[in-house]
């Protein structure tokens, strides 16, 4: 026991720099490592927009340090896909290891995909009708005499193809089964989908006049 507790100082501090050792070892020896990378786009036109379905990630091949690799794991890496200059139409771009910043020392070695499909498209704005959408029915006795929505029209905006696709745009659904009377309610708009969004107030006034049945 006494062998094992003496000088324990000296014991420590030899301990300590075999580990420094070996991190500098370990951490100066070359690697490689693969990260799910995030892509980003910059510089579209203005009046153009990306349409669903391009790639948010790609799988990038880093050689460098362990240290470097290891730190690089907690960095918010990017892609970056400058479109400045582009048009519209569908496009190939090419991903170049100058598109993803790293540290020195450390290399871009391969990036999968190493193309990229881009669909950009004009913007357009159009008018929709509000509807709202009931759900259920009256309680037995009532009946839904009117409904009435302010405002009527919404002004969507999105890529072409998806904006002209659409006619109208719904409210949050509305229970008709617990109500006894005329009510009065302020629901929010359900997003038309995609890449086309609301442009201005999200929220309608629906008004519903439920009387009883046989009422004049």
């Amino acid at each position: 026991m006494k062998f094992l507790t003496a000088h324990w100082e000296l014991k420590l501090l030899s301990l300590l720099g075999a580990l420094v050792l070996w991190l500098f070892v370990v951490g100066g020896e070359k690697s490689e490592v693969v990260l799910p990378v995030p892509v980003e786009f910059s510089g579209i036109p203005t009046g153009l927009e990306l349409t669903a379905g391009h790639r948010d990630s790609v799988d990038v091949q880093l050689r460098g340090l362990r240290v470097q690799l290891m730190r690089l794991r907690g960095e918010a890496l990017r892609v970056q896909v400058p479109l400045a200059g582009a048009g519209p139409g569908d496009t190939t771009h090419r991903l170049l290891p100058e598109h993803v910043p790293v540290p020195a020392g450390v290399q871009v070695v391969r990036i999968t995909p190493s193309r990229l499909r881009v669909v950009l498209e004009t913007v357009e704005s159009a008018t929709l009708r509000v509807v709202p959408r009931l759900t259920g029915a009256p309680p037995a006795g009532f009946v839904l005499r009117d409904v009435r929505v302010t405002p009527i029209q919404v002004e969507v905006r999105g890529p072409r193809s998806e904006v002209r696709v659409l006619s109208q745009v719904e409210t949050e659904p509305i229970d008709l089964s617990t109500l006894r009377g005329p009510v009065r309610r302020s629901v929010t708009l359900a997003g038309p989908g995609g890449s086309v969004r609301l442009v201005g107030d999200r929220t309608a006034e629906v008004t519903l006049e439920v009387v009883e049945r046989g009422s004049s």
